[in-house]
């Protein structure tokens, strides 16, 4: 089976790992440390610096997860907003039946380790990886239909967990430079996101949809927290194929959750359907998602239309975005691929990109 991918950062991890013992050390709560084990996870941590380590104390030995702020160089979004990341955390462990990994220790000094940093307890579980896409290969295709089943539906109530979260609980995820509602501030970031990872050679095709999302912006939205990058391969299940924890916050947003509902559908059919690769039995189809996200939450999916060739534009320019940062060779474009901008334009009904997109 191929082997999922790794994204290495350029840091020594033994080095780091090093470090690491003596800012824990130093710490008054923490004492005679040891760090070992450093590893890059595979398959996952193209937006951020992740390293996975184990610590050795007096208390224990306990798996952590390492989160330093990218480098530039390695920036996926135009503002990252890193202590956002681990505040979100905090916040939902607090004041919402979410299931997140325990922040431990922040670091917002960049001495230590070039970068503000922090540090989680890491959550065992296995995770629904896109590279290889689950679909075709991993735990999900050893499992029942039964066991996806309770996968599928485990996860979609954490979804519905999250759209009950109070706004006030989160209300550091608020951008209003960027305008006055949830959306609005969403399309004043991925605007100004686009002239940024595009310099000055925005597409016609990413004009025109950021166009046609302004003048059919839904009236009247409600803020509501969105999770941003809402899809299976950004949850972790434990062996009873229950979510251990929901991970990847840095997208979130006042965007309501009928965003988080797009960007799923989204992405179930990009790792599905859109590759020409068969859903797997027991995951839920379109359908099933709607009505049971429904049932869940009580509320509509209302405007779902327009979520949707949102979240593939958002996704378009993210997937142009990782082809730079991992300078990726160009596309063969006489290869037919399933592509986030081009399904956007299928949705607006207006002609295919004819740039390489």
């Amino acid at each position: 089976m191929k082997q999922a991918p790794v994204f290495p950062k350029g840091r020594d991890l033994d080095t780091t790992a090093t470090i690491l013992q003596s800012w824990l050390a130093a710490r008054s709560e923490v004492t005679a440390v040891e760090v070992d084990d450093p590893a890059y996870p595979q398959g996952a941590g193209v937006s951020n610096e992740t390293v996975f380590l184990r610590v050795h104390s007096p208390r224990g030995t306990e798996q952590v997860v390492l989160r330093v702020a990218p480098a530039a160089e390695y920036q996926m979004f135009l503002d990252p907003r890193f202590r956002m990341q681990h505040d979100i955390l905090v916040a939902l462990r607090r004041h919402s039946a979410v299931r997140v990994a325990e922040p431990l220790w922040l670091e917002e000094d960049p001495s230590v380790l070039g970068r503000p940093f922090y540090l989680m307890r890491r959550v065992s579980g296995s995770v629904p990886v896109s590279m290889p896409v689950y679909n075709s290969a991993g735990f999900l295709v050893e499992a029942t239909p039964g066991q996806r089943r309770t996968l599928w539906e485990d996860a979609m109530g954490q979804l519905a967990a999250i759209h009950r979260v109070p706004v006030d609980a989160v209300a550091f995820v608020d951008r209003p430079e960027y305008g006055i509602s949830g959306d609005e501030q969403q399309l004043g970031y991925w605007s100004a996101h686009a002239q940024w990872t595009l310099e000055q050679n925005v597409p016609d095709t990413v004009r025109i949809l950021l166009q046609w999302l302004t003048d059919n912006r839904p009236a009247g939205s409600v803020p509501g927290l969105s999770w941003g990058d809402a899809r299976i391969g950004n949850i972790a299940f434990g062996p009873d194929f229950r979510v251990s924890a929901v991970m990847d916050w840095e997208q979130a947003s006042l965007a309501g959750p009928v965003a988080d509902l797009a960007w799923w559908l989204v992405f179930d059919e990009a790792h599905s359907t859109g590759l020409g690769v068969p859903r797997l039995d027991g995951l839920g189809t379109r359908a099933e998602t709607i009505e049971l996200w429904q049932e869940l939450t009580g509320l509509r999916a209302g405007d779902l239309h327009w979520h949707e060739v949102f979240a593939c534009l958002k996704a378009g320019l993210l997937s142009l975005r990782t082809r730079r940062v991992l300078r990726l060779p160009p596309v063969d474009t006489g290869t037919r691929r399933y592509s986030f901008l081009r399904h956007a334009c299928e949705l607006v009904g207006i002609p295919e990109p004819q740039e390489n997109l």
